[in-house]
């Protein structure tokens, strides 16, 4: 295995399928949307960033999509994603940016809300990728700790046992962060199986089966990602 699953590493191919969308401004028609593409976003479809086009598309918010290599881009090491919000905000981490962006658009009102978000959102980059992901000292990935049971796994597949999202009553930032990582898996390492995690593998099935994420990552990678999972529910 030849890639990195470093943050915001551009190089590195999470996706076997190019995105729904060709043209760079990518539009909405929600009615309530100002924005105006006051989001310039910087990411590439073989990197992490579509899940940021992921959590955009659900919130129908109007975006700019530049290259990694734009002289505009604000990420301090050159890499992506990085987001740019109107003249004066930018961002860089995939996690930074979804909070900053489920704040904006509304989704965190509530003190519960900011809560779940920001902890789930931060287990995700912090606790799921290291399962997700075995890296070499380089910094390569080399294997994934989902061939195995773990503490981490079987405690998510007993809590999703009691919900359907993990943001709570709607889909939102929380299950975009968890399912983004969850998801990379199966395309990274084909025939690596979630069915000693049942719960787990349904709530993947439900996110990828959404609008939102064939728009975000392509309908090929969409299709693909809902025949593997259906094994997995049915071996059950």
């Amino acid at each position: 295995m030849s890639a990195s699953s470093s943050e915001d590493n551009t190089n590195t191919n999470y996706n076997n399928s190019s995105s729904s969308s060709d043209n760079n401004t990518h539009n909405t028609n929600n009615e309530n949307n100002n924005t105006n593409n006051e989001f310039i976003l910087y990411g590439s479809q073989g990197s992490r960033s579509p899940l940021i086009n992921w959590y955009l598309y659900e919130k129908e918010v109007q975006f700019e999509l530049k290259e990694p290599r734009d002289v505009s881009n604000p990420h301090p090491f050159g890499q992506v994603p990085a987001l740019r919000h109107k003249e004066n905000v930018e961002l860089f981490e995939s996690g930074a940016i979804l909070l900053y962006l489920a704040d904006k658009c509304g989704e965190l009102k509530s003190d519960e809300a900011k809560a779940n978000a920001y902890s789930w959102v931060l287990w995700a980059n912090a606790s799921l990728d290291p399962i997700c992901f075995k890296e070499d000292i380089n910094g390569r990935v080399i294997d994934t700790g989902i061939k195995n049971e773990t503490k981490g796994m079987r405690r998510l597949d007993d809590v999703l046992s009691k919900r359907e999202w993990l943001s709570g009553d709607q889909f939102g930032v929380a299950d975009v962060a968890v399912a983004a990582y969850l998801l990379y898996v199966p395309q990274f390492f084909q025939g690596v199986s979630f069915k000693r995690w049942p719960n787990v593998a349904k709530f993947m099935g439900r996110c990828c089966s959404r609008d939102s994420y064939a728009k975000a990552f392509g309908p090929r990678v969409q299709s693909y990602l809902i025949g593997e999972l259906m094994k997995d529910v049915d071996g059950n």
